[in-house]
């Protein structure tokens, strides 16, 4: 591929944002469920449980949240960022009364950000949830139905904090990885990905791939493994209208394979359900090995892999 130059991302928003320019159609109350027709039968248990949807949604719908899914200057909400293939967030919280976002999409973070979605999710992943953590709901004295739903970063005392984010993964002018193998944070019991690939993306790479440890759990640093403590197992393509999502545990590692040189930003939905506590403990590796691999973890801590904002 041809060198695409250096980066540069404007902070301001343009004038003629397409959400002030027109009204896309409406989505059907109920037809933006992410989990509507799956259930527990449905879950895949190698290379540990998680739930995959190709045609997650009806493609009438599907193509109304892809053709007003927001632009990287919205997305970046006056930030600048310079790094190739970083993740660029945006949460609901910033989001559900935000204007300059479509209301087709304001209704779709409403609803995975609802009591309603956590009872989907309970719906699907309850019996899984309750076998890998047989206590948490003695912790919070009442079953996993009835804990106190609130969205994350404003409802800090409910049970459970949703959280639902744009995302996109910046252009790049190298081969790179935005996310090397790793389990999400220990008070993170539900994780899900939704994938609106641009009809324009080219781009070989940026899959989701998913692991198995080759020896019992242990970290290099805060969530990152090495390389050689794991091994490949099934590789998801970043394909439009797919979803898959999991219950987060020591076993759930997963990655984003090395994604080629990108015009086109690469664009999803990062679905989160977070406890006031941690779900597991992290072991780390041991002093000797931490030395024999201080390169990977020098790497890790400069994030030169995993660029994340």
């Amino acid at each position: 591929m041809a060198d695409i130059g250096p980066l540069s991302f404007r902070t301001e928003m343009p004038a003629s944002s397409w959400s002030l320019a027109r009204t896309p159609p409406a989505i059907a109350p109920g037809q933006h469920n992410l989990l509507g027709s799956s259930d527990p039968g449905d879950i895949a248990r190698e290379p540990f449980a998680h739930l995959l949807r190709r045609g997650a949604l009806p493609e009438g719908n599907y193509a109304i949240l892809q053709d007003s899914f927001p632009s990287l200057e919205t997305i970046l909400a006056g930030r600048r960022i310079d790094a190739g293939n970083a993740a660029v967030r945006l949460s609901a919280i910033d989001i559900l009364r935000n204007p300059r976002i479509g209301s087709e999409w304001r209704d779709f973070f409403a609803f995975h950000t609802s009591a309603d979605f956590w009872a989907e999710i309970v719906r699907v992943f309850g019996p899984f949830i309750r076998n890998t953590y047989p206590q948490i709901e003695q912790r919070f004295g009442r079953p996993l139905e009835e804990l106190r739903v609130g969205l994350r970063g404003r409802d800090e005392s409910a049970d459970i904090r949703l959280d639902c984010q744009f995302v996109m993964n910046t252009p790049g002018t190298e081969r790179s990885s935005v996310k090397t193998p790793h389990v999400d944070k220990r008070q993170t019991i539900f994780s899900g990905l939704f994938y609106l690939r641009d009809a324009a993306d080219e781009t070989q790479g940026g899959d989701l791939d998913l692991y198995a440890w080759k020896r019992r759990p242990r970290f290099l640093t805060y969530r990152m493994i090495l390389p050689g403590d794991i091994e490949h197992r099934l590789r998801v393509a970043y394909a439009a209208n797919t979803m898959i999502c999991f219950v987060n545990t020591p076993q759930a590692v997963h990655g984003v394979s090395a994604r080629e040189p990108a015009l086109v930003p690469r664009r999803y939905i990062n679905l989160i359900a977070e406890l006031p506590f941690h779900l597991f403990s992290a072991t780390y590796i041991g002093l000797p090995a931490r030395l024999w691999h201080w390169r990977q973890a020098a790497q890790i801590r400069r994030r030169q892999v995993g660029s994340d904002y």
